[in-house]
């Protein structure tokens, strides 16, 4: 499997994170998240800092885009934002973590298909949208909150800020869930 297809089914799977909710409670999701936030920022410390560790890592994790031999992971980024999301009361985190999971690598195929560039594409933004939409629709919240919350992710998701994507859609849209509410 090439390294995106692999980042899109991380990044996908990564909402079984909710999975403890299910087994356990918000806070034992809480709690996991803050750790693997702690765990995750200092292992990308040794990674950004030590070559031999980032070969060591690199080597056997082959997810890394080229732009994050320097920064963080998106992966450490999308841990902090499905932590910000979990602020936020019940049901507003498993929404903002849900869509979080799914509109990224929906955003990502869509828009990979006959990619001039690396820009982002209308057509990423719209399946972003269009798969926020369904996530939210089938979790069960009115009509407004689907769309308003579908609306947010994908504005989040096309956006190129100074703060990755991944940390800023799932808090964006627990945010409009909760307000909505």
């Amino acid at each position: 499997m090439k390294s995106t297809g692999l980042r899109r089914l991380v990044h996908g799977a990564s909402a079984a994170v909710l999975l403890l909710v299910v087994v356990g409670s918000w806070d034992l999701l809480r709690l996991v998240l803050v750790t693997a936030a702690a765990l995750g920022l200092v292992v990308e410390g040794l990674r950004i800092g030590n070559p031999s560790v980032a070969a060591w890592i690199h080597g056997r994790f082959p997810v890394f885009r080229t732009s994050e031999r320097t920064r963080l992971s998106g992966a450490t980024w999308l841990c902090l934002g499905y932590l910000a999301a979990a602020c936020f009361p019940a049901p507003a985190p498993a929404a903002g973590i849900m869509v979080g999971a799914m509109a990224d690598p929906a955003a990502s195929l869509a828009g990979s298909w006959r990619r001039q560039s690396d820009r982002k594409s209308l057509r990423g933004s719209a399946a972003a949208c269009g798969i926020s939409a369904t996530v939210l629709y089938v979790l069960g919240f009115p009509i407004l909150t689907v769309a308003l919350g579908s609306l947010v992710a994908a504005v989040i998701e096309r956006w190129s800020g100074p703060l990755n994507d991944n940390f800023a859609l799932a808090p964006a849209v627990a945010l409009t869930v909760w307000y909505l509410a």
